[in-house]
């Protein structure tokens, strides 16, 4: 808890702004020098120094930087939060002892804080990290005693030790194994390895991985299960550990103006953010079985990608290192070297190039473009990846459709079939009135009754509309009426005649047109 958090509550933004300030050190061409200064500060736990003892220290490790300089690097370090002012003077003996003494700094809390977590990265950042599976062992054995013993009655010491060594093994094991898993996912891709990495990555990691998976495997189910049998004491166990500042200071109603840390476990959040990482729900699998198939696609790919470069030969497949080498060149090069870097690189003298344009190009641009002004091109993956254009695997073959082409041609025959019984039982019919049909009938002859109208003459009082299988001829009688009875209901036709011929029964067709008709009933 800062000194500042006793003094009321901080707004967010002013929080956030205050700890983004911490970091500033680092931003501009000097921050070797800022980093050296606040390593005199961070070993010393806290020890209050001049800028006379700080270009001192710096000169002792080879960084020999002049005082006012010092000073000056001092005074901004105070402004951005990591270093500060003493407020202890002593018994100064003098007007210029006092102005000494009042010009000690010291680092902040904040400080140091950011400075390891920077240091730790900066150390760390290259190296590969190993996953202790002992931190899981003494969390199940943690877990194992909470679950077998009564919370109610337990001792605070005890309970308290049993907590914190649950959630510390839990916090400092999943911070090994997502680094981790973040690291096989970038290797996964690399093609430009060296001997070494390529022994490394061969011989070492893909055992590796595999054995720890599962030792870790073997561990987390038991710990998913003591999980669930300590899961309905959950809240007895939160109420007891809350016994802590952070409690103290909720119940006192201060937590608005008083920041504190709250010890992990006295919440029930705590708890159930620990079991997703063991315990699958309806939502998914667990948290840790998500990272463990991760891995293994990763470690999957990996070891396609070596066996693809055993093939190949050592770092034959891609260009990736001589590109970014050379991406350095054009990064550092002045305006009259780019050109001069490109020439080399690539050829690109002076010339008169003739093309067509290509495929990738959306807008047309002319041969004559130049490469400097011209649009991006869509490179090709395998040319992106592997450096080649070479089209890999087996031709596709040439589907066989005879099986579609029976199934269609034996589709058309029961087409037509349902087709041809439909023309027999209209046959049948006959003329019209009074007869009963069926479903699919009636759709046929109202198909004929309305293709007869195609082309014939408004005064003609007969007209035929001819099939291959049957006519049918449409009179224009007055008074005469047609009715039609089917399951879905009546069909009338008032002053028209209708009569299903065979096609060798009829004439010359004359024109007609139909009479009013009424909707089916």
């Amino acid at each position: 808890m800062t000194a500042d958090s006793l003094v009321g509550a901080v707004d967010p933004l002013e929080a956030a702004d205050r700890g983004r300030r911490l970091f500033r050190y680092l931003l501009g061409d000097e921050w070797t020098e800022y980093r050296a200064i606040l390593a005199v500060f961070a070993g010393t736990f806290f020890a209050e120094f001049t800028p006379d003892d700080v270009t001192a220290a710096l000169a002792r490790d080879g960084v020999p930087l002049d005082r006012t300089v010092v000073a000056d690097r001092l005074e901004r370090l105070r402004d951005w939060g990591n270093l500060t002012v003493s407020s202890s003077v002593g018994q100064p003996s003098s007007l210029a002892d006092y102005y000494k003494r009042r010009n000690l700094y010291l680092i902040t809390r904040e400080g140091q804080e950011v400075y390891s977590v920077v240091e730790g990265v900066l150390r760390h950042v290259d190296e590969v990290r190993d996953v202790s599976a002992g931190r899981l062992r003494a969390l199940l054995d943690a877990l194992s005693e909470l679950a077998s013993s009564n919370i109610a009655t337990m001792s605070d010491e005890r309970l308290g030790d049993l907590v914190r060594t649950v959630f510390d093994s839990h916090a400092a094991f999943a911070d090994e194994i997502t680094q981790f898993s973040a690291s096989i996912n970038q290797w996964q891709s690399r093609y430009d390895l060296s001997e070494d990495e390529f022994r490394f990555f061969a011989e070492v990691l893909v055992g590796y991985v595999g054995e720890r998976l599962d030792e870790i495997e073997r561990i987390a189910r038991p710990i998913g299960r003591q999980l669930a049998a300590l899961h309905p004491n959950v809240v007895t166990l939160v109420g007891r550990v809350q016994h802590g500042l952070a409690g103290r200071i909720e119940r006192a109603g201060l937590s608005d103006a008083i920041a504190v840390t709250r010890t992990p476990g006295s919440d029930t959040g705590d708890w159930e953010h620990l079991a997703l990482w063991f315990v699958a729900t309806a939502a998914g699998p667990s948290r840790l079985d998500r990272l463990s198939h991760d891995a293994i696609v990763a470690i999957r790919t990996l070891t396609l990608n070596l066996t693809r470069l055993s093939r190949f030969g050592m770092a034959a497949a891609s260009r990736r290192s001589d590109f970014l080498r050379l991406a350095h060149l054009f990064n550092g090069a002045g305006p009259a070297d780019v050109a001069r870097i490109a020439v080399a690189a690539f050829g690109l003298h002076p010339s008169r190039h003739f093309g067509a344009l290509a495929d990738d190009v959306d807008d047309p641009e002319s041969p004559t473009t130049s490469w400097w002004s011209a649009p991006k091109a869509r490179v090709p993956i395998s040319v992106r990846a592997r450096g080649d254009s070479t089209n890999r695997g087996r031709p596709s073959p040439l589907a066989d459709r005879s099986a579609a082409h029976e199934l269609l041609r034996r589709r058309r025959e029961d087409e037509q079939r349902a087709r041809d019984r439909v023309d027999n039982e209209l046959l049948t019919a006959g003329t019209l009135d009074g007869a009963e049909l069926s479903s699919p009938a009636l759709r046929r002859l109202q198909d004929l009754l309305g293709r007869s109208t195609h082309g014939a003459s408004l005064q003609a009082d007969e007209r035929v509309m001819r099939e291959p299988g049957l006519t049918c001829r449409v009179r224009r009688l007055p008074g005469a009426q047609t009715t039609i009875h089917t399951v879905d209901g009546t069909l009338t036709l008032v002053g028209i005649d209708v009569v299903i011929e065979p096609p060798d029964r009829v004439g010359e067709p004359a024109g007609g047109e139909l009479g009013p008709a009424e909707p089916v009933r």
